[in-house]
């Protein structure tokens, strides 16, 4: 039920934010695409950001970047890291990645300005991920604003109908001619 409950707030917020249904679903994919990134921590600034630029819907951003929690997070991790390997050409071999000394050198040495931990732990790891992690956002941006514009359109017209039917219900009640 937890699930459900969540998809179905996510699903009745993006349909009632004002603007166009191209506007909302820039916005949302902005935030798709920043939730690819290994950039946790940053995502909601910069889909933000990303979607002010390309003139989307900041609210919707904000609500695409919540892709990236602490659920998906994993998968997405190891998805960027493989691909990203796969991209580079790192054998792997039989080691996958070790994302609890990652964090734990990336907080080290951010607090420590220490960055011979940042590069002995951190960006073995950090590299391949940033790499994949680029074309896993370019199809998840493209993929969320296709999938979600005709949506958003059936939605709006939808709304503008509705309301429509209740004014033209509304004068006919008030000067007493038939609809």
């Amino acid at each position: 039920m937890g699930w459900r409950r969540t998809l179905s707030y996510y699903w009745h917020r993006l349909q009632r934010i004002p603007g166009t249904a191209s506007s909302i679903a820039a916005g949302f994919a902005c935030g798709a695409a920043a939730a690819m990134t290994p950039f946790y921590g940053t995502h909601i600034i910069t889909a933000g950001l990303v979607a002010w630029a390309v003139r989307g819907n900041v609210f919707a951003a904000v609500l695409g970047a919540q892709i990236a929690n602490p659920w998906t997070g994993p998968p997405l991790w190891f998805g960027a890291y493989y691909l990203g390997a796969w991209m580079m050409g790192i054998d792997l071999g039989d080691h996958p990645p070790d994302f609890v000394q990652m964090f734990k050198g990336l907080t080290e040495a951010t607090l420590n300005f220490d960055i011979g931990v940042f590069r002995a732990d951190v960006w073995p790891i950090f590299w391949p991920m940033i790499v994949g992690s680029v074309p896993m956002a370019i199809v998840a941006g493209i993929a969320a604003y296709f999938g979600l514009l005709p949506v958003l359109k059936a939605v709006q017209l939808e709304r503008v109908l509705r309301r429509v039917g209740r004014r033209a219900g509304g004068q006919s009640r008030a000067t007493g001619t038939e609809a």
